[in-house]
């Protein structure tokens, strides 16, 4: 009892603990919204995974003007100052020689390095920036107007391919009008190059001031260089930028938090590895607390298992969506823990009560226990997945399927590894039972021969003390009666004739046993003379009943032993043996001294005290009294 506490405190302390850590995370610092910038545009809350260009940051010129050449020139300009660690030169100034001779001179090839970078890193690096003459037209409600002729910058944009990002095609487009000042053509082309040097991967999820990082997409003209820009594209290309935005994430979000944010994949492990754990702890807690365990309400064999399995399956369902959902924390309060505890609660109603139903009816009258098991794990399968169909049903999915099998296929797993344990759990307490039954029948049979061992003993316990004092009686007798003392051989020949014949035997008749009793009052008659007065009352219909060898001698020679020979006058000695509806009932009584508190001490009713035992169990008893009249008496409830 004091282990199924233990272990429902426990269970419930798991509850309790993971619920209240869920609830009440570790508080996390205060935010810095230069760092929460760079973390909500070049992250995608599931890696680690951002692009900056490596090596130098090459610019290869096409279609270009004197003048628009001269534009980039000082858009370089700015742009080392802005990052002064790195090497910003044209294309063709670090290669010596033009995209397009490479390619005609055959050094394109990957074994071709031009000072230590192969060719695939200084395509890498190189902004492909192709001016070519266009029309821009100006929005005016549904009317496109012309407002004349200018320039469009056609950039090569990253784009994320599985693990890496890479340059993709079609090219962005800058478009720069006559119409814009030097100034503005300035500003818009060194918005597209930053755009070239950074790849945003995560769109704001608030309307922020536009800023040439602020979305996905080049909002235009109006976007400005904002001081958060300029610190994202620093922190970006900084030796150990990976590390310093690690650190500012474990100093100021919560090891969930950072950890999932960092890497999804790595997350998803330690969140199996925990939940797993957890769950292991929860299933042998479980398992060792329903295992043989029996309400009279059968319902309830049902019915507390599974509330249990689904609250415990909430509960770590729970803990891996905070280990692993980012926004876990915003909806997490104990309303809503309260909330899916009811609907498990509702689901294990849901679920037991077809399930008792079922096997009460029909699958528990099963006799083949293969059968019978092969049974109850499918419909257990089927049971469990019932609220997933009324789910189904009252919500369909809004989705594509493949959403809904994503959704389903976990609970399809968990319902079969449910389904399963239910079947092995079955399977260990039948085996369990059968190991029991089987030695209990051992043990049976061991205390059987172990019975019939004592019982053998205790028969041979008897001849020997009864032959005693009847030998001693003879050699009393010899040399002043010789005719009593021929009787009383010839009357103890007759008990042993009966010992042999007998011999072998557990049980004999109350007839025969009466006959060895008035054998053996014979033989004391002959001691005692006239002061032995004996009477037998046996009920002539119960003669045949079976009763234990030896069983009324120890009785009778009881009651002269300590009764009889410790009186003067004359003895009375009454035999009585009747049955009452099914209970037999042996009394001796006799006139002599009452009897002491503690009665069976000596070995003749010891022995009569055994044989009950052995031969009856409880189901007989040995009492005496000495009022109104002293007497001993046994009652067999039972005969065999």
């Amino acid at each position: 009892m004091k282990k199924d506490v233990l272990k429902i405190v426990l269970l419930v302390l798991i509850l309790v603990v993971t619920d209240l850590i869920m609830i009440f995370p570790i508080s996390e610092k205060p935010k810095d919204p230069n760092w929460e910038y760079v973390k909500n545009r070049l992250f995608d809350g599931e890696t680690s995974l951002f692009r900056r260009t490596e090596g130098p940051i090459l610019f290869d010129l096409h279609e270009v003007s004197k003048s628009d050449s001269l534009l980039v020139k000082e858009v370089m300009l700015d742009l080392r100052k802005l990052l002064p660690n790195k090497k910003i030169e044209f294309f063709d100034d670090f290669t010596g020689m033009t995209f397009l001779q490479m390619v005609q001179e055959g050094k394109d090839k990957p074994s071709y390095r031009i000072k230590g970078l192969t060719i695939e890193e200084i395509d890498d690096s190189r902004i492909l920036l192709h001016f070519e003459p266009s029309y821009l037209y100006k929005n005016r409600g549904n009317q496109f107007i012309n407002i004349g002729a200018g320039y469009s910058i056609q950039m090569y944009p990253f784009e994320r391919i599985g693990n890496k990002i890479k340059r993709s095609f079609p090219l962005t487009t800058v478009a720069i009008g006559d119409v814009y000042t030097p100034e503005q053509k300035k500003n818009y082309l060194m918005i597209g190059m930053l755009r070239n040097l950074v790849f945003i991967q995560n769109e704001p999820s608030t309307i922020e001031q536009s800023s040439v990082f602020s979305s996905k997409e080049i909002q235009g003209l109006d976007c400005r260089i904002l001081d958060k820009d300029i610190f994202l594209l620093q922190k970006l290309y900084s030796d150990d930028f990976f590390e310093q935005f690690k650190t500012y994430l474990n100093n100021t979000y919560t090891w969930q938090y950072a950890t999932s944010f960092l890497n999804k994949k790595l997350a998803t492990l330690y969140a199996i590895l925990i939940v797993g754990s957890i769950g292991i702890l929860e299933f042998i807690l479980l398992f060792g607390l329903f295992q043989n365990k029996k309400f009279k309400f059968s319902f309830l064999n049902y019915f507390f298992p599974i509330l249990l399995i689904m609250l415990f399956g909430t509960d770590l369902t729970k803990i891996y969506t905070y280990l692993t959902d980012l926004g876990i924390n915003e909806n997490m309060n104990l309303e809503s823990i309260l909330e899916l505890y009811s609907i498990a609660f509702i689901g294990s109603l849901i679920i037991s009560f077809p399930l008792w139903l079922l096997e009460k009816i029909w699958i528990n009258k099963i006799k083949d226990f293969s059968f019978l098991l092969i049974c109850k794990v499918i419909f257990t399968f089927i049971t469990f997945n019932i609220p997933i169909g009324i789910m189904y049903i009252k919500y369909p999915p809004s989705t594509s399927n493949d959403g809904f099998l994503e959704f389903y296929l976990p609970i399809f797993i968990l319902t079969i590894i449910i389904a399963m344990s239910r079947g092995l759990l079955l399977y260990l307490n039948h085996y369990s039972d059968s190991l029991v039954k089987e030695k209990d029948v051992e043990l049976s049979r061991l205390k059987e021969v172990n019975a019939q061992s004592e019982l053998k003993l205790l028969q041979s316990h008897i001849n020997p003390h009864f032959l005693y004092n009847a030998l001693n009686s003879i050699a009393g007798l010899a040399h002043n009666n010789p005719d009593k003392t021929e009787k009383m051989a010839l009357s103890l020949s007759n008990l042993f004739r009966y010992s042999i014949n007998k011999k072998g035997q557990k049980l004999s008749t109350v007839k025969e046993e009466v006959l060895m009793v008035e054998n053996y009052l014979e033989i004391e008659k002959i001691r005692f003379g006239k002061r032995l007065n004996f009477t037998l009352l046996i009920d002539e219909t119960i003669e045949n009943e079976p009763i234990p060898m030896y069983i009324l001698q120890p009785l009778v020679e009881n009651a002269i032993k300590h009764g009889i020979s410790e009186i003067r006058g004359e003895g009375f000695i009454t035999l009585e043996i009747k049955k009452e509806v099914e209970t037999l009932f042996i009394i001796v009584s006799d006139n002599g001294p009452d009897f002491p508190s503690s009665l069976v001490s000596g070995h003749g009713l010891q022995t009569v005290y055994d044989l009950l035992r052995l031969s009856y169990g409880e189901k007989a008893a040995l009492k005496w009294e000495n009022n109104p009249k002293k007497h001993i008496a046994i009652s067999i409830t039972q005969t065999i």
